[in-house]
């Protein structure tokens, strides 16, 4: 072929072109040469490499063309013993440091390298597509090593539950196997050996499961503690290889930063049964000793309890914390709810009393410690009325009644069959029932049912509402389809 004098950015690219796709030779030499030669020579060819790649759609979607793909992936892929990085192709001589995407603007052939990985998974050519994912596997390469843990990333994400990745009666939330096997991605990154690296960011806890699916726990100190104990229990919610949930255990076990402790003692007590455990095994306690009472109940280490608390104050020591943590309503249901499994006789009598002496209903502005004790008194108020036993007995033995509204006090006093009381406040049920007919939306009509029919009583429920009239036939006004004006398209 003839050749002119191309502008810098044309040439390497239509050189290239006449070489990958005309075969010529004398093209081709020149190419070889270009490249041997490095520096500015080497970079038009490696970006007219990129030109033509995006000119065929590389990884576009239906737009692909394979056929003008195929020569320029394979010219990349022939042996340059100059690379800095394994394996020594002329690929990796030449990738960026990172995976980021070409700037906006006018493109100058920079690399797509994620498209890499794109084409290492679902290329049309299985040779093409095979040499890519063993290039993947034993690469140093810094960008693709980016790339790797990009793609990596919201597959490790827990999100819905992926249909036929976990084995047959399980189900998991990370894309990342097929029917309980790794999936071809999965094998890419588990083969490489230069992954996982450690995070550059403390807070990109997604690639904590590269970690653990290694067996590389030493790099679990690198991200953030409380949220990398969240997503360890996330992980062991739903099915994973038995040796990555029993990574998980150990790491959770093996904490060392406060703010680690602190999450697993915190989901403790909200209950998670593998924090309780990893919590117990490992001794763990909370930063304040005010918590250390409530979290050695609810993880039911009783003689340890019986010594934090000898006085059975655990509400009222719980309370007055500076920036509580847990909403008083989750630990109102927490303690309610081990009431009701067996507990010792002594321990029991304990709890109940502290749940019996939260003092006076006081203005919860008042101070902090008013306030914890306001926001457990309304909780146990608020579970008698779904007529929790241990709520109502609460609220009759130490007299939680609102004090200040009186459409609330009705409608308690009548779930927690405080009958002598409600006769006086509503002799004939009529105050009772407008109340339920104005705010029937807090309320459930089973509860009210039950009690009636426990009691004897009629039921204080207001009668169903008719609908109102199905008839279409009004008058047409501003907002009436199909015009705004009322009229007809």
């Amino acid at each position: 072929m003839k050749f002119r004098r191309w502008r810098a950015r044309e040439r390497g690219r239509d050189v290239l072109a006449a070489a990958l796709y005309e075969r010529n030779s004398r093209a081709r030499k020149r190419i070889d040469r270009w490249w041997a030669a490095g520096g500015a020579h080497r970079d038009e060819v490696w970006r007219g490499a990129w030109f033509l790649l995006s000119a065929a759609h590389f990884r576009f979607g239906n737009h692909e063309r394979p056929e003008r793909v195929v020569p320029v992936l394979e010219f990349l892929l022939e042996a340059d013993p100059t690379s800095p990085y394994r394996p020594r192709v002329r690929l990796t001589a030449c990738l960026p440091q990172t995976a980021a995407d070409p700037p906006d603007g006018v493109y100058m052939g920079d690399p797509y390298v994620r498209r890499l990985v794109e084409a290492a998974l679902g290329f049309p050519c299985p040779a093409l597509r095979q040499r890519l994912a063993d290039l993947l596997s034993v690469t140093d390469q810094p960008g693709l090593l980016d790339a790797l843990e990009t793609a990596f990333r919201p597959r490790a994400h827990l999100g819905p539950t992926y249909l036929d990745a976990a084995p047959p009666g399980h189900e998991t939330k990370c894309n990342l196997w097929r029917g309980g096997c790794p999936d071809s991605f999965l094998k890419i990154v588990c083969t490489n050996p230069n992954l996982p690296r450690p995070p550059a960011q403390p807070g990109d806890i997604d690639l904590s499961l590269l970690a653990l699916l290694k067996n590389r726990t030493d790099l679990l100190p690198a991200f953030e503690q409380d949220a990398l104990v969240l997503r360890l229990l996330e992980y062991l919610g739903t099915w994973l290889p038995e040796q990555v949930h029993d990574r998980c255990r150990r790491a959770l076990r093996d904490l060392s930063a406060r703010e680690g402790v602190t999450a697993v003692c915190d989901q403790a007590v909200l209950g998670d049964a593998e924090a309780i455990a990893a919590a117990r095994d490992a001794g763990y306690r909370p930063a304040s000793s005010a918590w250390t009472p409530i979290f050695l109940l609810l993880t039911r280490q009783f003689a340890a309890y019986r010594e934090a608390d000898p006085n059975g104050r655990v509400l009222q020591l719980t309370y007055p914390i500076d920036g509580l943590r847990i909403e008083e309503d989750v630990i109102i249901d927490r303690i309610l709810a081990i009431l009701d499994t067996d507990l010792p006789d002594d321990v029991a009598v304990a709890v109940r009393r502290s749940l019996r002496d939260l003092g006076p209903l006081s203005d919860p502005s008042a101070n902090f410690e008013r306030w914890g004790s306001w926001g457990m008194r309304r909780a146990i108020r608020t579970r008698a009325i779904e007529l929790d036993p241990e709520a109502v007995a609460a609220v009759v033995d130490a007299g939680y009644l609102p004090e200040d509204d009186d459409q609330e006090l009705l409608p308690l006093l009548f779930l927690t069959e405080q009958f002598e009381r409600y006769d006086r406040e509503d002799p004939n049920g009529t105050k009772l029932r407008a109340v339920l007919t104005e705010k029937c939306y807090l309320y459930e009509h089973q509860h009210f049912r039950t009690v009636a029919k426990r009691a004897g009583r009629p039921d204080p429920w207001p009668p169903k509402q008719p609908s109102p009239s199905g008839d279409r036939t009004t008058t047409r006004h501003a907002t009436t389809w199909p015009s705004s004006f009322g009229g007809s398209f």
